[in-house]
Protein backbone atom coordinates (compact mmCIF):
# COMPACT_ATOMS: atom_id res chain seq x y z
CA UNK A 1 0.00 0.00 0.00
CA UNK A 2 1.33 3.86 -0.90
CA UNK A 3 2.11 5.96 2.00
CA UNK A 4 -1.80 8.25 3.03
CA UNK A 5 -0.33 9.80 6.23
CA UNK A 6 2.70 11.60 6.66
CA UNK A 7 4.14 13.37 9.33
CA UNK A 8 6.56 15.72 9.51
CA UNK A 9 8.58 17.10 12.83
CA UNK A 10 11.07 15.94 15.24
CA UNK A 11 12.55 13.14 16.38
CA UNK A 12 15.12 12.56 19.37
CA UNK A 13 15.21 12.32 22.69
CA UNK A 14 12.63 13.64 25.47
CA UNK A 15 13.50 14.56 28.83
CA UNK A 16 10.28 15.12 31.29
CA UNK A 17 10.39 16.43 34.84
CA UNK A 18 7.39 16.06 36.82
CA UNK A 19 7.77 16.41 40.71
CA UNK A 20 10.53 14.33 41.99
CA UNK A 21 10.39 11.96 38.66
CA UNK A 22 12.50 12.37 35.93
CA UNK A 23 12.06 10.44 32.64
CA UNK A 24 14.20 10.03 29.11
CA UNK A 25 12.68 7.94 26.63
CA UNK A 26 12.50 8.52 22.42
CA UNK A 27 10.31 11.61 21.86
CA UNK A 28 9.61 14.41 19.98
CA UNK A 29 6.99 15.63 18.17
CA UNK A 30 7.42 13.99 14.96
CA UNK A 31 8.14 10.52 17.07
CA UNK A 32 4.64 10.85 18.84
CA UNK A 33 2.21 11.79 16.04
CA UNK A 34 3.72 9.02 13.40
CA UNK A 35 3.90 5.96 16.53
CA UNK A 36 0.87 5.98 17.17
CA UNK A 37 -0.50 6.47 14.18
CA UNK A 38 1.72 3.96 13.14
CA UNK A 39 0.47 1.14 15.52
CA UNK A 40 -3.41 1.89 14.25
CA UNK A 41 -2.52 1.30 10.30
CA UNK A 42 0.99 0.43 9.95
CA UNK A 43 3.22 1.05 6.61
CA UNK A 44 0.65 3.24 5.18
CA UNK A 45 2.34 6.49 7.43
CA UNK A 46 5.20 7.62 6.42
CA UNK A 47 7.73 10.04 8.55
CA UNK A 48 10.06 12.73 7.53
CA UNK A 49 13.15 13.87 9.85
CA UNK A 50 16.14 14.36 10.61
CA UNK A 51 18.37 12.16 13.15
CA UNK A 52 21.71 11.62 14.99
CA UNK A 53 23.57 8.70 14.38
CA UNK A 54 22.97 8.53 18.16
CA UNK A 55 19.31 7.51 17.50
CA UNK A 56 17.76 3.60 17.47
CA UNK A 57 14.76 3.16 14.84
CA UNK A 58 14.14 0.12 15.62
CA UNK A 59 11.20 0.99 17.56
CA UNK A 60 9.56 3.27 14.55
CA UNK A 61 10.39 -0.13 12.13
CA UNK A 62 8.67 -2.30 14.50
CA UNK A 63 5.58 -0.99 14.00
CA UNK A 64 5.91 -1.00 10.52
CA UNK A 65 6.51 2.96 9.88
CA UNK A 66 7.86 3.97 6.63
CA UNK A 67 10.92 5.85 6.99
CA UNK A 68 11.63 6.38 3.50
CA UNK A 69 11.79 10.05 4.74
CA UNK A 70 14.06 9.98 7.29
CA UNK A 71 17.50 10.44 7.12
CA UNK A 72 20.39 9.57 9.17
CA UNK A 73 23.07 12.25 9.72
CA UNK A 74 25.98 12.60 11.74
CA UNK A 75 25.78 14.21 14.81
CA UNK A 76 23.36 14.46 17.74
CA UNK A 77 19.65 14.27 17.58
CA UNK A 78 17.28 16.31 18.89
CA UNK A 79 17.03 16.89 22.88
CA UNK A 80 14.04 18.15 24.15
CA UNK A 81 13.72 18.94 27.57
CA UNK A 82 10.27 19.66 29.78
CA UNK A 83 10.03 20.48 33.56
CA UNK A 84 6.15 20.37 34.69
CA UNK A 85 5.51 22.40 37.53
CA UNK A 86 2.66 22.16 40.38
CA UNK A 87 1.04 25.49 39.23
CA UNK A 88 0.59 23.91 36.03
CA UNK A 89 2.91 25.87 34.16
CA UNK A 90 6.39 24.35 32.67
CA UNK A 91 8.95 25.16 30.96
CA UNK A 92 10.87 23.91 27.72
CA UNK A 93 14.13 24.12 26.55
CA UNK A 94 15.24 22.13 22.74
CA UNK A 95 18.66 21.28 21.22
CA UNK A 96 17.57 20.23 18.05
CA UNK A 97 21.36 19.03 16.85
CA UNK A 98 20.97 17.36 13.43
CA UNK A 99 17.49 18.72 12.65
CA UNK A 100 18.23 22.68 13.49
CA UNK A 101 17.45 23.25 9.56
CA UNK A 102 15.32 21.99 7.41
CA UNK A 103 15.70 19.60 4.36
CA UNK A 104 13.42 19.56 2.15
CA UNK A 105 14.72 17.78 -0.19
CA UNK A 106 14.64 14.55 2.14
CA UNK A 107 11.22 14.69 1.31
CA UNK A 108 10.53 10.92 -0.89
CA UNK A 109 8.35 11.84 -4.22
CA UNK A 110 5.94 9.15 -3.46
CA UNK A 111 5.12 11.20 -0.33
CA UNK A 112 3.46 13.83 -2.34
CA UNK A 113 0.34 11.87 -3.36
CA UNK A 114 -0.29 11.27 0.26
CA UNK A 115 -4.12 12.26 1.66
CA UNK A 116 -2.58 13.90 4.90
CA UNK A 117 0.28 15.73 5.88
CA UNK A 118 0.90 16.84 9.20
CA UNK A 119 3.40 19.02 10.59
CA UNK A 120 4.10 18.77 14.32
CA UNK A 121 5.03 21.05 16.50
CA UNK A 122 8.71 22.60 15.51
CA UNK A 123 9.89 26.09 15.80
CA UNK A 124 7.14 28.86 13.27
CA UNK A 125 9.67 29.23 10.44
CA UNK A 126 10.47 25.70 10.48
CA UNK A 127 6.94 25.13 9.51
CA UNK A 128 6.72 27.48 6.86
CA UNK A 129 8.87 26.26 5.49
CA UNK A 130 7.46 23.48 4.70
CA UNK A 131 4.18 24.68 4.14
CA UNK A 132 5.80 26.91 0.97
CA UNK A 133 7.36 23.86 -0.47
CA UNK A 134 4.25 21.36 -0.09
CA UNK A 135 2.42 24.08 -1.63
CA UNK A 136 4.81 24.17 -4.52
CA UNK A 137 5.47 21.07 -4.99
CA UNK A 138 1.74 20.99 -5.85
CA UNK A 139 0.47 18.42 -3.11
CA UNK A 140 -3.26 18.01 -2.50
CA UNK A 141 -3.35 16.50 0.47
CA UNK A 142 -4.77 18.10 3.76
CA UNK A 143 -1.50 19.76 5.39
CA UNK A 144 -2.47 20.27 9.38
CA UNK A 145 0.09 21.72 11.51
CA UNK A 146 0.26 21.58 15.53
CA UNK A 147 0.82 25.22 17.67
CA UNK A 148 2.73 25.35 20.68
CA UNK A 149 2.83 27.45 23.25
CA UNK A 150 6.14 28.89 23.71
CA UNK A 151 6.27 29.12 20.19
CA UNK A 152 2.88 30.81 20.31
CA UNK A 153 4.46 33.44 22.68
CA UNK A 154 7.43 34.11 21.32
CA UNK A 155 6.58 34.18 17.41
CA UNK A 156 2.45 35.33 17.33
CA UNK A 157 2.54 36.43 14.20
CA UNK A 158 4.44 33.65 12.29
CA UNK A 159 2.10 31.42 14.24
CA UNK A 160 -0.99 32.82 13.21
CA UNK A 161 0.32 32.96 9.48
CA UNK A 162 0.89 28.95 9.55
CA UNK A 163 -3.15 28.45 10.96
CA UNK A 164 -3.74 30.89 7.53
CA UNK A 165 -2.05 28.63 5.33
CA UNK A 166 -2.76 25.27 6.77
CA UNK A 167 -6.08 23.56 6.14
CA UNK A 168 -6.18 21.70 9.78
CA UNK A 169 -4.71 23.33 13.03
CA UNK A 170 -4.33 21.52 16.01
CA UNK A 171 -3.82 24.11 19.25
CA UNK A 172 -4.75 23.84 23.02
CA UNK A 173 -6.96 26.47 24.68
CA UNK A 174 -4.12 28.30 25.58
CA UNK A 175 -2.13 28.77 22.16
CA UNK A 176 -5.71 30.01 20.94
CA UNK A 177 -6.21 32.26 23.77
CA UNK A 178 -2.61 34.02 23.11
CA UNK A 179 -3.11 34.01 19.06
CA UNK A 180 -6.50 34.78 18.80
CA UNK A 181 -7.62 36.08 22.44
CA UNK A 182 -6.74 39.82 21.84
CA UNK A 183 -10.09 40.63 19.52
CA UNK A 184 -8.16 41.82 16.77
CA UNK A 185 -6.95 38.91 15.27
CA UNK A 186 -9.21 36.31 13.21
CA UNK A 187 -9.19 33.04 14.07
CA UNK A 188 -8.11 30.90 11.12
CA UNK A 189 -11.52 29.80 8.73
CA UNK A 190 -10.08 26.35 8.09
CA UNK A 191 -11.01 23.73 10.47
CA UNK A 192 -9.62 23.49 13.85
CA UNK A 193 -9.23 20.82 16.81
CA UNK A 194 -9.37 22.47 19.68
CA UNK A 195 -7.49 20.48 22.42
CA UNK A 196 -8.87 20.97 26.21
CA UNK A 197 -6.70 18.83 28.10
CA UNK A 198 -9.25 16.56 30.66
CA UNK A 199 -12.25 17.48 28.55
CA UNK A 200 -11.86 16.39 25.81
CA UNK A 201 -11.45 18.41 22.60
CA UNK A 202 -13.74 20.64 20.17
CA UNK A 203 -14.16 19.91 16.69
CA UNK A 204 -14.72 23.81 14.75
CA UNK A 205 -15.56 24.15 11.59
CA UNK A 206 -17.46 27.22 9.83
CA UNK A 207 -18.09 28.68 12.91
CA UNK A 208 -19.86 25.10 14.18
CA UNK A 209 -18.45 23.89 17.41
CA UNK A 210 -18.76 20.17 18.14
CA UNK A 211 -17.08 18.28 21.20
CA UNK A 212 -15.96 15.08 22.68
CA UNK A 213 -15.49 14.10 26.37
CA UNK A 214 -12.05 12.48 27.26
CA UNK A 215 -12.18 9.64 30.29
CA UNK A 216 -10.96 10.83 33.47
CA UNK A 217 -7.35 10.14 34.56
CA UNK A 218 -4.95 10.07 37.27
CA UNK A 219 -2.43 12.24 34.72
CA UNK A 220 0.90 11.42 35.50
CA UNK A 221 2.91 13.22 32.22
CA UNK A 222 0.73 15.51 30.09
CA UNK A 223 3.56 15.52 27.51
CA UNK A 224 2.45 14.02 24.52
CA UNK A 225 -0.85 14.04 25.11
CA UNK A 226 -1.81 16.87 22.43
CA UNK A 227 0.48 14.90 19.85
CA UNK A 228 -1.11 11.37 20.39
CA UNK A 229 -4.77 12.82 19.98
CA UNK A 230 -3.28 14.75 16.42
CA UNK A 231 -1.79 11.14 15.52
CA UNK A 232 -4.73 8.74 16.02
CA UNK A 233 -7.42 11.42 14.47
CA UNK A 234 -5.57 11.81 11.51
CA UNK A 235 -4.88 7.87 11.14
CA UNK A 236 -8.56 7.19 11.51
CA UNK A 237 -9.22 9.86 9.21
CA UNK A 238 -7.48 8.27 6.78
CA UNK A 239 -8.62 5.20 7.56
CA UNK A 240 -12.13 6.98 6.54
CA UNK A 241 -13.59 7.33 9.83
CA UNK A 242 -16.13 10.29 10.26
CA UNK A 243 -14.49 13.22 11.64
CA UNK A 244 -16.45 13.42 15.14
CA UNK A 245 -16.24 9.54 15.70
CA UNK A 246 -12.28 10.03 14.92
CA UNK A 247 -11.90 12.58 17.44
CA UNK A 248 -13.88 10.52 20.42
CA UNK A 249 -10.80 7.98 20.08
CA UNK A 250 -8.29 10.33 19.54
CA UNK A 251 -9.49 12.09 23.13
CA UNK A 252 -9.71 8.69 24.40
CA UNK A 253 -6.37 7.35 23.76
CA UNK A 254 -4.91 11.29 24.54
CA UNK A 255 -6.32 10.72 27.95
CA UNK A 256 -4.35 6.95 28.02
CA UNK A 257 -1.20 8.55 26.97
CA UNK A 258 -0.89 11.05 30.28
CA UNK A 259 -1.50 8.37 32.14
CA UNK A 260 2.33 7.40 31.60
CA UNK A 261 5.93 8.99 30.98
CA UNK A 262 6.37 8.39 27.69
CA UNK A 263 4.76 7.60 24.21
CA UNK A 264 5.22 4.18 24.53
CA UNK A 265 3.37 3.49 28.09
CA UNK A 266 1.35 0.16 29.23
CA UNK A 267 -1.97 2.79 29.36
CA UNK A 268 -1.60 3.89 25.79
CA UNK A 269 -0.65 0.65 23.87
CA UNK A 270 -3.44 -0.85 25.55
CA UNK A 271 -5.77 1.52 24.23
CA UNK A 272 -4.42 2.07 20.92
CA UNK A 273 -5.05 -2.23 20.66
CA UNK A 274 -8.61 -1.75 22.36
CA UNK A 275 -9.12 1.12 19.30
CA UNK A 276 -7.52 -1.30 16.44
CA UNK A 277 -9.65 -4.02 17.83
CA UNK A 278 -13.01 -1.89 17.92
CA UNK A 279 -12.69 -0.78 14.55
CA UNK A 280 -12.49 -4.26 12.80
CA UNK A 281 -16.04 -5.08 14.20
CA UNK A 282 -18.04 -1.55 13.41
CA UNK A 283 -16.29 -1.09 10.21
CA UNK A 284 -16.46 -4.08 8.55
CA UNK A 285 -18.83 -3.32 5.81
CA UNK A 286 -16.77 -0.12 4.97
CA UNK A 287 -19.28 2.26 5.43
CA UNK A 288 -17.49 4.11 7.35
CA UNK A 289 -14.64 5.13 5.20
CA UNK A 290 -16.63 4.98 2.60
CA UNK A 291 -18.37 8.20 3.93
CA UNK A 292 -15.52 10.15 4.65
CA UNK A 293 -13.11 9.19 1.48
CA UNK A 294 -12.60 12.32 0.10
CA UNK A 295 -10.37 14.61 1.63
CA UNK A 296 -12.56 18.61 1.74
CA UNK A 297 -11.14 21.17 -0.63
CA UNK A 298 -9.39 23.96 1.03
CA UNK A 299 -11.28 27.11 1.99
CA UNK A 300 -10.87 29.78 -0.87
Amino acid sequence: MPVEMVVVGHVGLSTVQTGDKEQTSPGGSGYAVAACAAALIGHRVGLVAQVGDDFDLGPLRQLGLDLGGVATLPGPSARLRIDQFDDGTRAFRADLGVAADVRVEGFPPAYRDARHIHLGTAPPEQQLTWLRFLREQGCTAQISADMFERYVADYPDKSRAICDKADLVFMNQAEHEGLYGDGRSRAPRVPLVLKRGGDGASLITAGRTRKVGAPPVVVVDPTGGGEILAGVYLALRTDGLEELRALRYAARAAASCVEDFGVHGGRLVATLADIRAELRLTTATGAARARARSVPPRPA
